[in-house]
């Protein structure tokens, strides 16, 4: 099975339908010069978590607990203090229980960084994983890539 984090097209901004803008701050530097690998997950999860807070949010109807269950992420480039890094997210896969975003991070148009995220649906009252409802399907199918690197086995 192929890396999904090596899909050309993770590359180019015109795969993700979802951005959302971050900047690196002064703070976030290495004693390099450039934005440490922290602050790229950082980056990341507020994709993920602007994209999906219209459904977690504690009065959300349709209201679901997505969980994060792996996370990787691969650099591709530096960024430096002060630039301003566009995150792109997408829904690359949708299985039974759980789905798979992956993100590209960008300063104009370079990409900077790949990254990819499963995250599984959970019950809030058995805290166990479930199915995920065709309401919530339906909302993360509105961010589908243009073109998936491969599905996700259920």
């Amino acid at each position: 099975m192929s890396d999904p984090l090596n899909a050309p097209q993770l590359k180019q901004r015109a795969a993700y339908s979802h951005w959302v803008r971050e900047h690196v701050r002064w703070s976030d530097t290495d004693m390099a010069g450039h934005a440490n690998n922290l602050v790229y997950g950082a980056f990341a999860e507020t994709g993920r978590a602007i994209l999906l807070r219209r459904f977690m949010a504690a009065d959300a109807d349709p209201r679901a607990l997505l969980v994060l269950a792996e996370f990787r992420i691969k650099f591709l480039s530096e960024a430096h203090w002060p630039a301003e890094v566009d995150v792109g997210t997408g829904v690359s896969a949708i299985g039974t229980r759980s789905c798979r975003m992956v993100q590209g991070m960008f300063i104009g148009e370079r990409c900077i960084s790949v990254a990819e995220s499963v995250l599984v649906l959970v019950d809030e009252g058995t805290r166990r994983s479930s199915d995920i409802p065709p309401a919530i399907r339906s909302l993360l199918l509105e961010h589908t890539l243009i073109a998936a690197p491969e599905p996700l086995a259920s």
